[in-house]
């Protein structure tokens, strides 16, 4: 068949070779079936077996620690949540990373000075579900934990 063809028409089989013709319908219909796919993907997701891990309050303020050390990312957690009680916020997430060693592990020393130093300052403080570096805490908007409490006996 090709010996009948003039020069043109070689010409244009040789470019129909090169450039072969797409099923545009093909295309859309296999993009569908993906999407398809992630939809179905979605829905077998499941989230933790315990809801109250999800009840999270929205947090009002954020605060990044990356690139403090130890004590410097103390004293500013510290510093933003004196000045969230006075401003009368009380939610605050804590982007604290992983946990590197080499910055004196941010994340398990705010633990430690929520569980010792600020436990009557705060009244919730955890991880979040899907991101274990950072937490959200809830600063107590009471001023208790600058009162001396007074001794109860009366002379």
């Amino acid at each position: 068949m090709s010996e009948n063809l003039n020069e043109i028409e070689k010409m244009q089989l040789a470019w129909m070779d090169m450039h072969p013709i797409q099923d545009k319908d093909g295309i859309i219909e296999e993009a569908k079936a993906e999407e398809e796919k992630k939809r179905e993907q979605v829905k077998k997701f499941k989230p933790r077996k315990n809801p109250a891990a999800w009840n999270f309050p929205e947090p009002e303020q954020e605060i990044d620690l990356h690139g403090y050390v130890a004590e410097e990312a103390a004293a500013a957690v510290e510093n933003l949540m004196e000045g969230m009680r006075r401003a009368g916020l009380s939610v605050l997430r804590i982007i604290h990373g992983g946990g590197n060693p080499e910055y004196g592990n941010v994340k398990r020393i705010i633990d430690q000075k929520v569980a010792t130093v600020w436990r009557h300052k705060v009244s919730f403080y955890k991880t979040e579900p899907n991101n274990s570096g950072s937490s959200i805490m809830k600063i107590n908007r009471t001023d208790t934990f600058n009162v001396i409490p007074r001794d109860r006996r009366r002379k």
